[in-house]
């Protein structure tokens, strides 16, 4: 099923039509190219503060349930949860606003993160010191048909790679840290 049969798609804000010029205004925070880890989740550290001249439409701001995708390599999308509403979405980023019961907007994030997914977006890049996938080359993306089933199975897979691989790169810092510690000592 194409992805254009089941979800709105449309490109964010260019933000310099609405950022305020003497930084007084309507306060948001910025999804950045920095916020998204390429396992798909968001950064909290790398999220900007960003000042409106005027109030952003809703359809720039983020939604539960959106699944917003990088335009630039690496195209990594993150499904957005309660926590995350309201932010704004730059022109750097597609929004996929999924309209489907019969497919999870999870499991579509889950599937645009898919080594099979970037490898079609490869294809589809423009230009050549930034490459970036056209808004329109996500409609053409088509979203295997699993029962509800199956895409909860894959869903909940998915939510323990990503628990693992965030232990595994805290454990990584942690052990950084302890060998800076122990070579400090060696030449004190």
């Amino acid at each position: 099923m194409k992805l254009d049969k089941i979800a709105d798609i449309s490109t964010g804000l260019v933000l310099a039509r609405k950022k305020s010029s003497n930084n007084e205004g309507f306060a948001y925070e910025l999804l950045t190219l920095k916020s998204f880890n390429e396992n798909g989740y968001i950064e909290d550290e790398y999220l900007d503060d960003f000042i409106s001249e005027e109030e952003i439409k809703n359809q720039y701001l983020t939604q539960e349930g959106d699944i917003i995708v990088r335009l630039s390599s690496p195209n990594t999308a993150v499904y957005i949860t309660k926590e995350y509403e309201n932010m704004v979405i730059p022109s750097l980023f597609a929004i996929i606003r999924n309209k489907s019961n019969s497919i999870n907007s999870q499991f579509i994030q889950i599937y645009l993160n898919s080594e099979k997914c970037k490898r079609r977006l490869a294809s589809d890049t423009i230009g050549s010191a930034v490459s970036i996938v056209k808004t329109s080359t996500f409609k053409e993306i088509k979203i295997p048909e699993y029962t509800i089933e199956k895409q909860e199975k894959i869903i909940k897979l998915n939510k323990i790679m990503i628990k693992e691989k965030i232990l595994l790169n805290k454990l990584l810092d942690e052990k950084n840290k302890y060998h800076k510690t122990i070579m400090s000592k060696m030449f004190k």
